[in-house]
């Protein structure tokens, strides 16, 4: 039992986020995605978890070199892999990563095994969305009752309020 427990020390959970050069058609993904998870698993990595790749615009623009020339992309596929690994594994990983010539950029960060996705959860009503309804409320109220109010009236009734 002890063994067990010293693999288990010695291991990490890493999330790989990748960038595939946009050149490689979408049927020879697979075949990347493929390259990338025989390297995990070949130095004992697990996988945990994954996204295939999605083409995506890029924030900016990227040159690499590509054969003989430097080439620039503004787009990519992007995607993920979440895996464990003993942590004397994960520099052969980064190299085998680092040496495919498919992959335009790479990250590879310690992580958590649980499922760190952020969902955006909208809030009931945004502030620009909350002031056009106040206008239309305060435009609504007028339409049906224009009644003038004077300050003696209105302190009248906070103190009413306040008593109660």
């Amino acid at each position: 039992m002890r063994g067990k427990e010293e693999i288990l020390e010695k291991s990490q959970i890493y999330e790989v986020g990748f960038h595939i050069l946009p050149t490689v058609p979408e049927e020879k993904l697979q075949e990347v995605i493929l390259k990338l998870e025989d390297s995990i698993n070949k130095n004992g990595g697990t996988i945990i978890s994954q996204e295939f790749p999605k083409i995506r615009a890029l924030s900016y623009e990227i040159k690499r070199r590509v054969e003989t020339k430097y080439s620039s992309f503004n787009k990519a596929y992007f995607g993920w892999i979440k895996f464990e690994t003993p942590l004397t594994s994960i520099g052969k990983i980064e190299e085998e990563i680092k040496n495919n010539d498919n992959i335009l950029r790479f990250i590879i960060v310690k992580t958590i095994r649980e499922n760190t996705m952020h969902v955006f959860k909208p809030s009931m009503i945004s502030r620009e969305n909350n002031k056009e309804e106040i206008t239309k409320v305060s435009k609504d109220a007028a339409v049906q009752e224009k009644v003038e109010v004077s300050e003696e009236e209105i302190d009248k009734s906070i103190e009413e309020l306040l008593v109660n």
